[in-house]
Order: C-alpha cells, then structure tokens, then sequence
C-alpha cells in the first residue's frame, strides 16, 4: 500500500483529509523527538530510528514501522 494511501485511509476513516493526517503526525513526530525529558526506552527507539533530518518525516516514520512489524 502506498504511502498516500495509507494517509487517504486513515483520513476517511476519521473525516479529514489526507494532508491534515500527515501534518498531525508530523507534529507529534517533532514533539516525540523534540521533548527534553525522555525515557532511557525511548532516547534508543528514537537512536534505532533510520531517518536523514533531525527529526523523522511521517514516511520514514510509517515505513520504519512497518518494517517493525514485518520482522515479528
């Protein structure tokens, strides 16, 4: 399934659009990685986290998750 498709699914399901469900998640990727005070669990899920910013975007984000997924 394709990314824009997961953010058309998710979005019907909860009437919104696709964008406002990518811009929600990305504002709650940038508080999880921007928040001083952090667990120990989640400073290494965050570390494990392959993304090329300072802060995953919502593909890197969903794809690392399904690749989690995948591997159990």
């Amino acid at each position: 399934m394709s990314m824009r498709a997961i953010y058309r699914k998710i979005g019907k399901k909860h009437g919104v659009s696709p964008m406002e469900v990518k811009m929600d998640m990305q504002a709650a990727i940038d508080y999880a990685f921007q928040k001083p005070d952090k667990s120990d669990k989640e400073k290494n899920i965050q570390r494990s986290m392959p993304h090329k910013g300072a802060v995953p975007t919502t593909d890197e984000f969903v794809q690392y998750l399904g690749y989690k997924i995948k591997r159990k």
